[in-house]
């Protein structure tokens, strides 16, 4: 029993040390009534978007967890087009709208970013970044079961490959 509870501390501890290691990082939402496609589907509007925005957010902050502590990561968001097209499906009674997920409807996101040293000074900055995945939706079987699993799979990768190529340098 004393080496489960020594064992919960070291994996607390543990836990809690690696979120102290990442750069601080801040996300802001800019215009988001003005982006391309971030409609919601037999959901109300703004409880999907905050969906949409808090995942998006937790995920720069958990990629930001690959900085060094003392550094600084802000992004901008200032268009997103999530994966799929929304269509109508007729029912019985009534209509209905679902998101399609296809090669041709990939994610694609703009935003500016600054990443700042402890002292502030600039590393990297670009005011206009725009990304998109054309790789499709389809991919690996591994991908098709993680995407089941996440809602935003496609856009979360779009940010991995962009954050890995363009912090290679600073990763820890």
């Amino acid at each position: 029993m004393k080496n489960i509870t020594m064992l919960t501390v070291a994996v607390a501890a543990a836990l809690f040390s690696a979120n102290a290691l990442a750069a601080e990082v801040k996300v802001e939402w800019k215009d988001v009534d003005s982006y391309r496609d971030i409609e919601a589907v037999n959901d109300i509007q703004s409880r999907f978007e905050k969906q949409i925005m808090d995942g998006l957010t937790e995920h720069w902050k958990a990629l930001g967890a690959k900085l060094p502590e003392d550094h600084k990561l802000t992004v901008t968001m200032t268009d997103l087009d999530i994966a799929g097209r929304v269509e109508p499906t007729y029912g019985s009674a009534a209509s209905s709208h679902m998101r399609i997920l296809d090669d041709i409807s990939y994610p694609a996101m703009s935003f500016a970013f600054t990443y700042t040293d402890a002292n502030g000074n600039v590393i990297a900055e670009d005011a206009d970044v725009r990304l998109k995945d054309m790789g499709g939706n389809s991919g690996t079987m591994r991908s098709a079961v993680r995407s089941g699993r996440d809602s935003l799979f496609y856009e979360k990768r779009v940010m991995d490959r962009w954050f890995d190529k363009q912090f290679k340098a600073s990763i820890n």
